[in-house]
């Protein structure tokens, strides 16, 4: 999220919002990886630990796409829908709807939501303090550097869980299965341009002196 435009009362929000979707995150991995010690291999109960602060938390961030329009924030529009729309419709489209083991229970879920938590919990305090001017190098570095690896282990997550919703699709609707398919097929390209774009920003932010310069960007407000 791009520095806020205009008063303090958009930055003042911006920081509640930023804060209050890291707490968010922080629990939904807390509670994942409570889930994890105390259970061992099995998944049974995890979506019911975690599944409801995980949609509601998700559905949260599509107020970012607001943001984007309105000029609230520097990022933009379309990147943050794709980023949004692929992940409510997996909270939406598959775990909310399909009450199945291999969907809510899965190995594919956890590496979905681990991916996605981390990925948050750092993003969202990094716009946070830089709402704030603080200044945490090591918290720009992984930013800008864990995306190399959560890009990929989020997106091999999200398609196996669709691919397991796939076999259940008709009991919903005769499209979905149709619908489910075209949006995994549109996964490369998406994961392309996002993963690019990511790269694009660490040079800009980083460069080549890593976190010499992440002090100075982070002052700079720039961002994804």
């Amino acid at each position: 999220m791009a520095g806020a435009k205009g008063s303090s009362a958009a930055t003042l929000y911006l920081v509640a919002y930023n804060a209050a979707s890291f707490a968010g995150w922080a629990y939904v991995l807390a509670q994942t990886a409570a889930h994890l010690a105390e259970h061992g291999g099995s998944l049974n109960g995890l979506f019911g630990r975690i599944g409801l602060p995980l949609i509601w938390v998700q559905t949260g961030a599509a107020l970012e796409v607001v943001h984007a329009l309105t000029g609230l924030v520097r990022s933009g529009a379309f990147t943050v829908l794709m980023q949004v729309y692929s992940r409510l419709l997996l909270v939406w489209g598959a775990l909310y709807l399909f009450d199945y083991p291999e969907v809510r229970a899965s190995y594919a879920l956890v590496l979905m939501v681990v991916a996605w938590s981390v990925t948050e919990c750092v993003r969202y305090s990094h716009y946070a303090l830089t709402l704030l001017d603080i200044n945490l190098s090591a918290l720009v570095y992984l930013r800008y550097t864990l995306f190399y690896v959560l890009y990929p282990a989020g997106v091999s997550g999200e398609l196996l869980e669709l691919w397991a919703v796939l076999p259940h699709a008709a009991e919903i609707h005769p499209l979905l299965k149709p619908f489910l398919l075209a949006n995994m097929a549109g996964y490369p390209p998406v994961l392309y341009s996002l993963y690019t774009h990511m790269i694009r920003q660490r040079r800009k932010i980083l460069g080549g002196a890593g976190t010499a310069k992440a002090g100075a960007a982070t002052k700079s407000k720039k961002k994804l």
